[in-house]
This record gives structure tokens, C-alpha cells and sequence, in this order.
């Protein structure tokens, strides 16, 4: 495997130009492309450069839609999105600025986002709450990749939940993670690459425990943390899901593939004031839960992070990418 490195505005630029020339307009193009490139240089390479061609290729058969604008409801603390079959990335960003808004005159306001795709790293979108002095908390469903206990089938998929809480001394604390005991983008690449997967990933189609990646991809995943995984994965799926309209996890069409039409899954967003509840109080006790991580030598989700302005990435993933964009390398 051959790696070339590249300059993190280098990658946006192309990442840009390629959904670009597949039909994206630019209102929508600019924060799928930044997504992109800002998670490659967050070292997540799982939610980076990986998508693009599939994301061209979604445009090209029809399960995306580059043009969509989507639609803004607002009713007090509670913000409705209809991404109309769009990138998540525009829809979510139109319902932060009213969910802020809300929140901040109410205390606690929530915001779901329907008919929607996939929005990457969730933590992008959790940051902008927590920059504003905000709790924000975040969900999404998508298609189905992982079996509880005890099952065969896929009834939900990774289901990802993020929150961010703003911190005094910088940085907000940051979590971002799967329901699955890993991101099926993860299983993808370790089959490319011939690589061996640890048990407790996933399972073959009889239900058995494998080390084989082609095999837990046509199995199914398994959840993070057993029956509390997938009780979380569960909940996830109720608001996300259910509660903001969309399709559920079973029904929804493959992130991967081009079978089917939109996915049309749904994110969830709750967004507390700590001012209408604790006060300053808040800040002061979440300081010293801080000193108390920093006393027994951990250090606090989201704390320590570091944006790289130039990545690694592998070469035949780089030029595929530049066709994409119609760009020379």
C-alpha cells in the first residue's frame, strides 16, 4: 500500500471540486468537503477522504441530492429540519443557528433533522453548541449493520451519539462514538487490506464469533458494551429515528452501496444553557472534575486536540479522488 501526503487544504480543494462536478451546488458542496477534510486531519480517517467517492456516486444514482435546500421550522425551543433528501451536513448547520437561539432564551431547546444522510463525525456538528457555552448532545441512526445479543439479524445500525461541554480551560470536553463495537467503515478497510479483525466485532450470518473481515461484513456488527450497547443503540434509535420522522435503521437504504433510494435516516439535538440551571456553579464543578481527571493522570475526552495541516493518505485513494474532481495530480 503506497501513502502520499497532502496538504489538509489541498484535500478540501479537491474534495470540494469533485462533489462539484458530480452536481453539488456550492451552498451544500463547501460543508460536506470541509467534513471531509477536517476529519482526515483530526487522524479520523474513517469519516474523511474514504466517503468521497461514494458520496459522488450517491449524486450520480440518485440516493443524494446535491441541490436540496432544506426546510426550517422553528416553534418555540423546538427546531424542525427536512433536509429534503440532502447532505446532513447544510440541514444540520440551518437548525444550529435557531437551536442556539432557543436555547439560550429557554434553557433547553431540541432539534430533529429528517429525511436526512450521512453526516460523518458527529462531533463537528456538537462542537459549534459548545463553542457557543453550550451542552450540546447529538444521535443518528443509520442503516442496519448490527445485531443485539442473542439475534442474527441487523436491527439498528452503528448509531453514533456525540456530546460537547464547554470547558474553561479551552478545548470543550468531546465525546463522539458508535453503539457498534466498531465503525463498519473500519471492518471495510481492514478486509481491503487483508487484515485480521479482533473478536467481539462482529459475527457471521450463523451468529459465530469471526476474525475475518469479509465475513462479519456479511454477517453483522455487534454493539459496544454487549446489552448495554445495545440498549443505548435502542434509544438512539427512538429519537433519531422515530422520533424526528425518518426511516428507521431497518428500513433505511446502505450507506455503501447504490441500491435503493435516499436513506433518509435522522439526527437528534439537545442543546442546555447551564446558566438557567446550575448557574456558575456549573462551570466551577466542571473545573474541578477536570482537576480530578488531571489528579489521577486522565485526561478529559477532546481535551488534548490537534489538527494536522497535512495528512497521510493512500495513493490510489488520492488519485481516485482526483479523477473525481477532474483535477491533474
Amino acid at each position: 500500500m503506497s501513502i502520499t501526503v497532502k496538504a489538509v487544504s489541498e484535500l478540501e480543494r479537491v474534495a470540494l471540486a469533485a462533489l462539484l462536478a458530480h452536481g453539488t451546488n456550492p451552498k451544500n458542496a463547501g460543508p460536506v468537503a470541509r467534513a471531509i477534510a477536517l476529519a482526515e486531519a483530526e487522524g479520523n480517517s474513517v469519516c474523511g477522504l474514504f466517503y468521497l467517492p461514494i458520496f459522488c456516486e450517491h449524486l450520480r444514482c440518485g440516493k443524494v441530492d446535491g441541490t436540496a435546500t432544506a426546510i426550517v421550522d422553528v416553534d418555540g425551543p423546538i427546531v424542525r429540519v427536512d433536509a429534503a433528501f440532502g447532505f446532513a451536513h447544510p440541514a444540520i448547520a440551518a437548525g444550529l443557528v435557531p437551536l442556539v437561539a432557543a436555547a439560550q432564551s429557554f434553557g433547553i431547546a431540541a432539534l430533529s433533522v429528517r429525511n436526512s444522510y450521512n453526516c460523518l463525525a458527529l462531533g463537528h456538528h456538537v462542537r459549534p453548541i459548545a463553542d457557543s457555552g453550550l451542552i450540546g448532545i447529538c444521535m443518528s441512526n443509520a442503516p442496519a449493520s448490527v445485531s443485539p445479543p442473542g439475534a442474527r439479524e441487523r436491527l439498528f445500525g452503528t448509531n453514533p451519539l456525540a456530546f460537547a461541554v464547554p470547558s474553561i480551560a479551552g478545548e470543550p470536553i468531546l465525546v463522539d462514538q458508535s453503539m457498534s463495537a466498531v465503525t463498519k467503515t473500519a471492518m471495510i478497510l481492514r478486509r481491503q487490506r487483508g487484515e485480521a479483525i479482533p473478536e467481539g466485532w462482529a459475527q457471521d450470518r450463523a451468529g459465530n464469533a469471526v476474525t475475518d473481515a469479509a465475513a462479519g461484513l456479511e454477517g453483522s456488527l455487534l454493539p459496544a458494551g454487549g446489552q448495554k450497547g445495545a440498549n443505548i443503540a435502542l434509544l438512539i434509535e427512538l429519537l433519531a429515528a422515530a422520533l424526528t420522522g425518518s426511516q428507521l435503521s431497518v428500513q433505511a437504504s446502505s450507506f455503501g452501496d447504490n441500491e435503493g433510494g435516499p436513506p433518509s435516516v435522522g439526527q437528534f439535538f439537545i442543546a442546555i444553557d447551564p446558566g438557567h440551571f446550575a448557574g456558575q456553579e456549573f462551570a466551577r464543578l466542571t473545573s474541578e472534575l477536570a482537576s480530578a481527571f488531571d489528579m489521577a493522570r486522565v485526561r478529559m475526552p477532546g481535551s488534548e486536540r490537534k489538527l494536522a495541516t497535512s495528512v497521510q493518505l493512500e495513493s490510489n485513494l488520492w488519485r481516485e479522488a482526483c479523477k473525481l474532481a477532474a483535477l491533474r495530480i
